[in-house]
């Protein structure tokens, strides 16, 4: 390999891979964290399964991978973190892979720099959610449809790796990964005359591979639960597009964050579009004729980057339901439509101009670095204590002394927050809501020592101070360590204050 492609691995390494173990952050993180834990400790294989129901929301390749972290490293923070990031580093180098077959490697080069040192994309990487992998197989499907069509005769050892792709996507995240692969590549095959245009029958066995590939889990678990079908693919799909159930966004939702995420690189978007405007009307040389666009002497136009990013901005702004992490597979066609520029900003002002071409290239050169040396100080400065904002493992993980007695039970109250339960190794973590206030104090009067875990980040405490004052005159509650999102507390009997005391001395 050259040294572009170390160069690559190792940047997007060290912003992938520094600070793995960082507090999981709520409730996603520690959600997802926390499903494969139970269902390590349950030995529950094939259905995801979260406080002793069956959570089926989406499907079980993150849990999978993540209870196969657990295996080899332990259960820690940063070995559920792994995967995710690892996703996310690999998407870097194959978008510098896919660039470099399709339009030469300088703008290759270019483009997976970008990608690697966009703020908005390490951040939502390196999240424990389903989004970094599911952009590393929408990437990858992209890739191998982009290799097997564009040389004008259809490559089928390409095809059916992009039909895997779409079948790891579905297995990762639902029938949204087939409609993100598939989409672009009709569009692009019906604009472009130079490439191969698969019928029927191609597509046939496309989509039978990759649905062919999640059958037998989809199958199996609407076996064990036949109220699946209904419940995901209708209701966590379907329906949360169309009439969404929460998290509400605007049309324009996902723009600001990617024109601001991508800085600085999103500076010269206005010029990279008037660029490919003016390029889209002149003619587009046939496969093996004297025009380039790179060093490789392929064909060059970047319209199915510009066809994916595309589409996948507008699918994912026209649905109810939107959420940040949803638009990261956008980030890499972007990335490489603005490489795909600069490679021909520098080499056309190269050949106009050797000073202006010099200058241009050391401002691009100069800024990368600055911006690496930037994104990598936020990691270790700024990022750290963002989390212990929006964790409770500061909170959770000094409590283990009291966790680690099965006859303490642990209560959290308004609502359940599952960093509780993976810190403390505990599948029996109970919960009330405000409506049962009355059956939490029932409960506390019952027991002589009980872990409790109160919301405490609200305006003026209200939540806790209400708490406190309907306890029992018999009941008291003993803070424990620092407060933050969360308070934790034993609630004991007052005979047994000082035993608590003189413990946490």
């Amino acid at each position: 390999m050259e040294f572009r492609f170390w160069l690559l691995a190792l940047v997007a390494g060290l912003l992938f891979f520094s600070r793995l173990d960082s507090p999981l952050l709520e409730p996603d993180e520690a959600r997802y964290a926390e499903i494969p834990r139970q269902m390590l400790a349950e030995g529950r294989l094939l259905v995801p399964y979260l406080h002793g129901q069956p959570y089926c929301h989406k499907p079980p390749l993150l849990y999978w991978l993540i209870m196969a972290s657990y295996r080899m490293f332990g259960i820690h923070d940063w070995a559920a973190r792994l995967v995710p990031c690892s996703a996310g580093w690999c998407v870097v180098l194959v978008t510098y892979y896919w660039a470099r077959r399709s339009v030469g490697t300088r703008a290759a080069f270019a483009g997976a720099l970008i990608l690697a040192l966009s703020a908005r994309f390490i951040y939502l990487g390196r999240m424990l959610t389903m989004d970094s992998l599911l952009c590393l197989w929408v990437i990858l499907g992209w890739m191998a449809a982009h290799l097997a069509c564009q040389s004008g005769v259809l490559l089928s050892r390409w095809w059916v790796i992009s039909a895997l792709a779409c079948g790891l996507g579905l297995m990762t995240k639902g029938p949204v990964a087939l409609v993100l692969v598939a989409v672009p590549v009709v569009g692009w095959q019906l604009l472009d005359e130079r490439i191969a245009r698969p019928r029927l029958g191609p597509w046939v066995v496309f989509a039978g591979i990759a649905l062919g590939f999640a059958a037998p889990w989809y199958a199996a678990i609407t076996w064990c639960d036949p109220s699946f079908a209904g419940d995901f693919l209708w209701i966590h799909n379907l329906v949360r597009y169309v009439a969404p159930l929460d998290h509400l966004g605007p049309v324009w939702y996902y723009l600001p964050g990617l024109l601001l995420g991508m800085m600085p690189w999103t500076l010269v978007l206005p010029f990279a579009i008037r660029f490919f405007l003016r390029r889209s009307t002149k003619r587009v040389a046939r496969p093996g004729s004297q025009t380039q666009f790179g060093n490789q002497g392929v064909i060059a136009r970047p319209l199915f980057f510009l066809l994916a990013f595309a589409w996948c901005l507008v699918f994912y702004s026209l649905a109810g339901c939107k959420r940040p992490g949803y638009i990261l597979p956008a980030v890499p066609p972007l990335a490489l439509a603005l490489g795909c520029y600069l490679e021909q900003l520098v080499a056309r002002s190269f050949r106009e101009r050797w000073a202006a071409g010099f200058n241009i290239s050391v401002a691009w050169h100069l800024g990368a670095a600055i911006t690496f040396a930037v994104l990598l100080l936020a990691l270790y400065q700024i990022h750290p204590r963002y989390v212990r904002k929006f964790s409770l493992r500061a909170q959770v993980v000094p409590q283990l002394q009291w966790a680690a007695d099965p006859q303490v039970p642990v209560v959290c109250f308004p609502h359940r927050w599952d960093s509780v339960s993976y810190y403390l190794l505990r599948n029996d973590v109970c919960e009330y809501t405000e409506k049962q206030r009355n059956a939490l104090l029932a409960a506390l009067g019952q027991r002589s020592r009980t872990l409790l875990f109160i919301k405490s980040n609200e305006p003026n405490g209200r939540i806790l101070h209400d708490l406190l004052q309907d306890l029992p005159p018999e009941l008291e509650f003993v803070p424990l360590g620092r407060p933050g999102m969360v308070t934790a507390g034993m609630v004991i009997r007052r005979k047994e204050i000082p035993l608590i005391v003189f413990a946490q001395r």
